[in-house]
């Protein structure tokens, strides 16, 4: 089964141009200018609350379940209390810049900015955590390190999954329950425990705002089914009034309860902490007993059931996060990341995948839009049959889906501390940060420049473009007389750039604290023990702060040239290869090529992949004991976005044989663009030599695979066989495009006539229209693969 007429609506709207919300900056403000001596706590609920009563509501036609994020089709909201003057700052390109363009705003629109950004000018926290960070920190931002974390991406970092479980089983009357019990307990007159008593009572409000909020969509279902003519349409809106006015406050009975009762705590947790990374958990296994109960009652077959988590991808795809200029260079085409993760195994090891697994995986190939992000976790235990559809929609959709290998995730929340249990039941949030349900939750950070760190070892600590000492001084790499000096310069500027970003991270996450999250905080198991926000160490130590590397494929490559060319077979001296260096090879092509033809990273080399192995652990291994606010752990990454294009601008010639200006590696983990010349079973044996167990915060592996070479059942089920071994032997997350060439460029040329075409950007798809020309040249210009 395919879209059906109501689900062909509903998404055809969704392919659009995203707009920019101002209602919840109009009753945010409203809220906070009522509330001016109040406990943070208790604003920061009573603006939700706000925001929850005021802003616009709609059931459009064919709906099914409600809740929208904006009053947008497809929409933004801004968020003052974090990072909102660059609206105004950018007013006259909001709608005409490169990439991540925005609809005009009517002129009511922009009096409400200007009315209500004042207010916030000198409270939002991306001012103050700038102003407070030291000097040096701030010279090398955008160029070795990008800050680029909570305050500087102006959204919440929502890397998480709250306790779904507990909605649907105890609803949010049993939560309010939980925690009136909890201040009966609570003597204000002890030390400490005045913030306990806010922190339940914001927790109250915002609940209580959240029922109030289904139940106005109650009574909005309920005046349009009063003049419905239509008899079938009349019932579908009194079913929607009964369900929002039953749940998300008690428990969900049936399928289409607990689809209703989670998708508004979704949108309630947007509205409260708007920000990339949310996700709805692992749908598969929170919504499989309601299936297997609705379809033995007789009350739900398996075609609905399909076409409601069909309603629900396309509603995902509502928000975007709305992203200055600087922060969408880094990262473009409005990716916001909701993930839903499916398959794997059960707490107890058992096989995961059930029957809504498979419905999911039918549901997203019919929508294929770019803000719902399936991740499919892949375990020995699966079976064959999950493999082979999951590689079928990801071919069928260009390439989308994200898979992820079990072994390796399970193993990483081990070395955080998780149990077995715990780590079994991991989920996928963001990028690709493996994450323990309504237990831990990641925090997105400054991305590493690598490629310019590899720079900096090779000129003291300098930038060959600009003459600025942005690392420290290693000594004139002209006088290195082994490659152990090139190494040792390597890796102090490694830990000075790590340095930098630790300094980055700790006041980014001392900022979080300042804007409370009470709805969240009562879908966390540990915040409601204790009393405590989960953005104020009601989740630790289970907080993980991101780590990324960028361009750790040149680091590699160069390296590997360096030792090859100068050091063991002396074809060149390090004068020479720092003088072809300093000219970007001008005059020096026969260098140049000597660097070409040294062992390149993607082609199952051990010369150079081991090197990159070795130099990988340095960096993992220098960040995993070390600590921030409330015990939260530091974990590696290695992932670009579209930084790599941002990143490659400043950094000069490499002995790879890059010039200067150019991208860096795309994707996190992948070779270099047309470099992995071996073939894809080459590309993915490089990579699984990798320890990606000490990457604790994920790994990115981009492949394009030709659309034409797995066009056969045959060949199909050959990729699925390689994805699985992959998976099996040391690898991460694998993903791909299957898009020609030629149909890039025939959409660069006419992009009106390819709106809805996909592509795997690094870590998260986007429409390939709404990406800026260099991004969109960086993905034509990787190695494409025959199966």
């Amino acid at each position: 089964m395919s879209l059906t007429p109501r689900t062909a609506t509903m998404r055809a709207k969704m392919v659009t141009t995203p707009a920019i919300c101002v209602e919840r900056l109009k009753y945010m403000t409203q809220s906070y200018r009522e509330t001016e001596c109040e406990p943070e706590l208790i604003r920061r609920a009573k603006a939700l609350a706000c925001i929850l009563a005021h802003m616009s509501i709609r059931i459009d036609e064919g709906e099914l379940f409600v809740g929208n994020f904006t009053s947008k089709v497809r929409g933004g909201a801004v968020l003052p209390e974090i990072k909102g003057q660059w609206l105004l700052d950018e007013r006259d390109t909001l709608t005409t810049r490169p990439f991540d363009r925005y609809a005009p705003l009517s002129e009511e629109e922009w009096a409400v900015l200007e009315e209500a950004l004042p207010y916030w000018r000198d409270k939002e926290l991306c001012a103050r955590h700038m102003a407070r960070l030291p000097e040096y920190a701030l010279k090398v931002n955008y160029k070795l390190t990008a800050t680029a974390g909570f305050c500087e991406n102006g959204h919440h970092w929502a890397h998480c999954a709250v306790d779904f479980v507990k909605l649907l089983t105890c609803g949010a009357k049993g939560v309010l329950e939980e925690a009136e019990e909890q201040l009966h307990g609570i003597d204000c007159a002890q030390m400490g425990q005045l913030e306990r008593y806010h922190f339940f009572r914001a927790v109250q409000i915002a609940l209580n705002a959240m029922i109030a909020y289904a139940e106005r969509y109650a009574v909005l279902a309920e005046q349009k089914a009063a003049h419905e003519e239509n008899p079938q349409r009349r019932q579908e809106l009194l079913e929607i009034a009964r369900n929002c006015r039953y749940v998300p406050a008690n428990p969900a009975r049936t399928f289409r309860e607990a689809l209703q009762s989670m998708w508004i705590l979704y949108v309630c947790l947007t509205q409260e902490g708007w920000g990339a990374g949310m996700t709805l958990g692992r749908l598969d296994q929170l919504l499989y007993p309601y299936y297997k109960r609705d379809l033995e009652a007789g009350i739900l077959t398996r075609d609905e059931a399909k076409e409601l988590l069909t309603l629900l991808l396309i509603q995902m795809n509502g928000a975007v996060n709305l992203q200055s200029y600087v922060v969408a260079d880094g990262k473009g085409g409005h990716p916001i990341m909701q993930g839903i993760t499916i398959g794997g195994v059960t707490p107890d090891g058992r096989d995961a995948v059930n029957d809504v697994t498979y419905l999911l995986l039918e549901a997203e190939r019919d929508v294929g839009l770019s803000s719902e992000d399936l991740v499919v976790r892949i375990n020995r235990l699966n079976p064959e049959r999950y493999v082979v559809k999951a590689v079928e929609v990801a071919r069928h959709l260009h390439g989308k889906l994200k898979f992820v290998s079990d072994d390796t995730s399970i193993q990483s929340m081990l070395c955080l501390g998780a149990t077995i249990e715990q780590a079994r039941d991991y989920i996928s949030t963001g990028c690709h940060n493996p994450t323990i349900p309504a237990v831990a939750r990641t925090h997105g950070g400054g991305m590493l420049n690598y490629g310019l760190i590899t720079e900096l070892a090779l000129n003291d600590g300098r930038s060959r473009l600009t003459g600025e000492q942005l690392g420290p001084h290693t000594g004139d790499p002209r006088n290195f007389r082994c490659f152990g000096e090139v190494l040792d310069a390597y890796k102090a500027q490694v830990a000075h750039a790590l340095e930098v970003a630790f300094t980055f991270q700790h006041s980014d996450l001392e900022m979080m604290s300042h804007v409370p999250c009470p709805l969240q905080s009562a879908f966390f198991n540990s915040c409601m023990e204790t009393g405590k926000d989960v953005y104020n160490g009601g989740c630790a130590p289970h907080v993980i702060l991101q780590m990324p590397i960028a361009g750790a494929a040149n680091v590699g490559d160069s390296l590997a040239a360096v030792k090859k060319v100068v050091f063991d077979e002396k074809k060149i001296t390090m004068e020479q290869l720092i003088n072809a260096l300093d000219a970007d090879f001008e005059g020096y092509e026969e260098i140049q090529h000597l660097l070409e033809r040294a062992p390149k990273f993607g082609n199952d080399d051990d010369y150079v992949d081991f090197l990159l192995k070795d130099v990988l652990r340095y960096s993992c291994d220098y960040v995993k004991d070390r600590r921030s606010f409330g015990g939260a752990h530091f974990g590696t990454t290695i992932l670009t976005l579209t930084a790599n294009v941002m990143f490659g601008r400043n950094v000069g010639a490499l002995p790879d044989g890059r010039k200067a200006g150019q991208p860096l590696a795309e994707g996190g983990i992948s070779p270099y663009q047309g470099r992995n010349v071996s073939g894809l079973t080459a590309t993915l044996k490089s990579v699984a030599k990798l320890d990606q167990v000490k990457l604790t915060n994920g790994s990115i592996l981009n492949v394009r695979v030709s659309s034409d070479s797995v066009a056969t059942e045959d060949k199909l089920h050959k990729l699925a066989m390689m994805v699985r071994t992959y998976c099996e032997s040391g690898g991460n997350l694998v993903q791909f495009n299957f898009t020609s060439n030629e149909v890039l460029r025939a959409a660069q040329q006419r992009p009106e006539d390819y709106r809805d075409l996909l592509v795997r950007v690094a870590t998260y798809s986007a429409f390939f229209v709404e990406l800026g020309p260099e991004t969109q040249d960086d993905i034509i210009r990787r190695n494409e693969f025959s199966v």
